[in-house]
């Protein structure tokens, strides 16, 4: 029945302009955009419908690139078509001046769909600056630094205007550095706890007292961190340093953490949410998901035993591309040397496995589904991979 009335539908759609245009001009016009501005739905919306309206085309749906909005229409005009404009361009109305949030917890738990139940996409850390793009009852699409589209329920940040965003990228903050830890509502590390903290966390720093520094989350709650556990955010990114010796000191502190889907962070990691906060860590920004993460840096042809691979490549896994079936990334890890590499592993977390048969710890289905490797430290600033100190969401002073 299903087919049939879709069946039916695409007739209508076909049949419905009996002047003018057809309307599958129209639909074609409508892919080959989406094609240029949105191949990939998980950063870019551009989801929009045709449909008949006597003799115009109403166009629904969403989309949070207003020029590319204008292109489409600009087109259907040279093409001969009169349009009804019903598409949602994002921010929404409901949103208002307040298009900037801050995540105000820890880890925020960023889903695919609006819910508690629904997958765990991507996370985001205390402190990370988020655009807004609308509001349905108690959950937000909101769009992180790297691009990813998402939801978030209202509890993970504090939403500001424009005013308040700049004055938070602005202010003297510090950065968390140690794995896990708290901050607490006196000067006193047997005070009252205000929250967990983790490795990236950041805050307004207020002052400095018997070895703590009082600093403010972005709901302006007041807390102290100790002293020696931060350090000043501009020193911190002024001081990366991301050679591969860094890339790899840095994933092995990760050794052991358990496996996460959606985890973006120190306290659970996927394969490529694992490779993102390493290089992040280092202060680099990449892509969030493996498929995204292929297309950066520079390909490397492996060689035949893996010897023209270097420390702090990227490694990447999935099937390969077929006469029948397109290439599927989908596992990343981060190559150290001697045929070993470090990765999230969904059966035991974040550990070292070996390409090679005669190691200890070799991965044989690893090694079966080995794709490519990509050199990211090569392209530091260019190719998707993005320096935090170049981005105006993580450095104030190009915004």
């Amino acid at each position: 029945m299903r087919s049939q009335l879709l069946l039916l539908s695409f007739l209508l759609l076909l049949t419905a302009c009996d002047t003018g245009p057809a309307i599958t001009e129209a639909i074609s016009i409508v892919d080959t955009i989406k094609s240029e501005v949105a191949p990939d739905k998980r950063v870019a919306n551009f989801d929009i419908q045709v449909q008949p309206q006597q003799d115009k085309i109403k166009l629904i749906g969403t989309t949070n690139l207003p020029v590319a909005k204008e292109e489409l229409f600009s087109r259907l005009s040279v093409a001969g078509f009169e349009t009804i404009d019903a598409i949602k361009t994002y921010p929404s109305e409901i949103v208002g001046e307040q298009e900037y949030g801050i995540v105000n917890v820890s880890v925020c738990n960023i889903r695919s769909k609006k819910g508690h139940s629904q997958e765990l996409t991507t996370q985001a850390l205390l402190g990370t600056p988020i655009k807004i793009l609308d509001k349905e009852d108690s959950w937000f699409k909101i769009q992180t630094p790297d691009g990813y589209i998402a939801w978030l329920d209202e509890g993970g940040f504090e939403w500001m205007d424009e005013e308040g965003y700049k004055d938070w990228i602005g202010a003297s903050k510090v950065m968390y550095l140690k794995d896990f830890g708290f901050s607490y509502a006196e000067p006193s590390t047997k005070s009252t706890r205000v929250s967990d903290l983790t490795s990236g966390n950041l805050l307004k720093s207020i002052g400095a007292e018997k070895g703590f520094i009082q600093v403010q989350y972005p709901d302006q709650r007041i807390a102290y961190v100790q002293e020696k556990e931060v350090i000043n955010y501009d020193t911190w990114l002024a001081t990366r340093s991301p050679t591969a010796k860094n890339i790899i000191a840095t994933a092995k502190t990760f050794l052991g953490r358990p496996y996460v889907w959606g985890g973006t962070s120190g306290k659970g990691v996927d394969c490529s949410g694992f490779t993102k906060m390493v290089f992040y860590l280092n202060g680099i920004q990449i892509a969030r998901d493996a498929s995204q993460q292929v297309h950066a840096g520079v390909e490397i042809n492996a060689g035949n035993n893996f010897d023209n691979l270097k420390a702090g490549d990227l490694l990447f896994f999935g099937r390969a591309a077929t006469p029948e079936k397109k290439e599927r990334i989908s596992h990343v890890g981060i190559y150290i040397g001697n045929g070993e590499f470090i990765h999230s592993s969904g059966d035991a977390g974040v550990k070292i496995e070996s390409l090679f048969s005669d190691a200890s710890n070799y991965a044989d289905a690893r090694r079966k589904t080995f794709i490519r490797a990509k050199r990211m430290l090569i392209s530091l600033g260019r190719n998707g991979v993005d320096l935090l100190q170049d981005l105006p969401t993580y450095n104030a002073a190009l915004l």
